[in-house]
């Protein structure tokens, strides 16, 4: 006999079928909603990516050491990626649609608020707003993508993370435009163009967020599912041991990626005696090439399993990493394209594994994977440039084939396709 909170449920899908949504619980996805996802995510990312070459204009002005720009960036980090995880623990506890069209705004007012910079402090608060910013858009963001994907999970989440991929890739060119174009007050036109996105997300949000069931990936956790891991016999260990695991292979994808972006440039100036704007091509050729790579691995890991596309793509990437330093020419370009095809192929595979671990916590877990889990490519590169500095840049990209291999052998301790399908409806309550 169904309850009633299955027919609330069932009314809710009805309310649901007039914004668009008939999908939610259907094989096919809301194409619409995830598009405008992405959009939002890629304007998102675009101001969070563009801080760096900012501070490149702003460094002279200012007077700023390295270590002063150092700082700026780590704080950077610390709001957009670092405390994701409380966005989404408090996001799982209260419907917060609201926090997708505000993280946009307040990303943009933020970097907006870099070039107008009139001394450190000023700085380092306005990149804490547009990390809040960040930090606040992703795992509503998530959420709601999860639900507009239907049952094409990964295909749906990989439509979401692509904007942000490509907005990594055009936030330094955009401010670089900008600044041409009037200075370093030309950051006022993020504010511009995040407040567009934002008004669009909010109009949009704001018709099918009310209709949204409380149970439901972008509604509030309903605590009595919560307790079906327990009626299941599932011990503490067994709940966050693979959760653990999962955090670790992302921190290990991007410490490669992290690697890469960081010390690629030099690589190409300093040892292959190529120009800047040449090396940042070959950086952008990367990233949208990952970019790429996610499109297609979020439907392959529909198709084929999430674990299976994981072992998959690491399993290329160490060669790829093993050959960059031995190419040249033509072939180098080819092998950093298709590393970053591979590499980036699982963003969204790690972020939908994550929410089918924890089913009940989409915003914690889309916190972890999108944000605490990336936001420890600082580590690594910290740590590869302490290599650079002693034993030379090319010793970077050597060390760097064991990073993926690591994750190699994280991978295959995860739970396969039955074993993750068993644990859901466990924690789900046999739903």
């Amino acid at each position: 006999m169904r309850g009633p909170a299955s027919k609330a449920n069932d009314k809710a899908m009805t309310a649901l079928s007039g914004h668009g949504f008939r999908q939610i619980r259907g094989t096919k996805m809301n194409k619409k909603t995830l598009t405008i996802l992405g959009v939002g995510h890629a304007v998102t990312d675009i101001s969070q990516s563009a801080v760096p070459m900012m501070l490149t204009f702003l460094q002279p002005v200012l007077a700023l050491s390295h270590l002063q720009v150092g700082v700026v960036v780590l704080a950077l980090n610390l709001f957009s990626s670092v405390i994701q995880p409380a966005f989404g623990l408090f996001s799982d506890r209260r419907r917060m649609a609201w926090l997708i069209p505000a993280g946009c705004l307040l990303a943009g007012l933020g970097m907006a608020l870099v070039g107008f910079s009139p001394g450190y402090i000023f700085l380092l608060a306005a990149v804490m707003v547009c990390g809040l910013g960040v930090a606040a858009y992703h795992p509503e963001g998530s959420k709601f993508a999860r639900l507009a994907s239907g049952s094409r999970r990964a295909s749906g989440m990989a439509m979401y993370t692509v904007g942000g991929n490509i907005g990594f890739a055009l936030g330094p060119g955009l401010a670089t435009f900008f600044y041409e174009a009037a200075g370093l007050r030309g950051t006022a036109g993020f504010l511009a163009l995040n407040g567009l996105m934002a008004a669009l997300l909010w109009i949009y949000l704001s018709e099918i967020a009310p209709a949204v069931p409380k149970n439901s990936p972008a509604g509030p956790v309903n605590p009595a599912r919560g307790k079906a891991g327990d009626a299941a016999g599932m011990s503490g260990v067994a709940l966050v041991f693979p959760v653990v695991l999962l955090i670790l292979v992302i921190v290990m994808r991007t410490w490669v990626h992290f690697g890469i972006v960081t010390f690629l440039p030099q690589y190409f100036v300093n040892y292959l005696h190529h120009s800047n704007a040449y090396a940042a091509s070959v950086v952008t050729l990367f990233l949208l090439c990952g970019a790429l790579g996610s499109t297609v691995g979020g439907p392959a890991a529909d198709r084929w399993g999430l674990k299976n596309i994981m072992i998959v793509s690491t399993s290329l990437v160490i060669p790829l990493l093993y050959l960059f330093p031995h190419v040249s020419g033509i072939w180098t370009l080819i092998v950093v394209a298709l590393t970053g095809f591979v590499l980036i192929s699982t963003f969204a595979v790690t972020v939908v594994f994550g929410q089918e671990l924890l089913p009940n916590n989409i915003g914690l877990i889309s916190g972890l994977t999108l944000g605490f889990a990336i936001g420890m490519g600082g580590v690594g590169t910290t740590f590869l440039g302490w290599l650079a500095d002693r034993w030379g840049l090319p010793v970077v990209f050597k060390v760097m084939v064991l990073f993926p291999v690591l994750g190699l052998l994280l991978i295959a301790f995860l739970p396969g396709t039955g074993a993750l399908a068993r644990r859901k409806r466990a924690l789900s309550g046999g739903e």
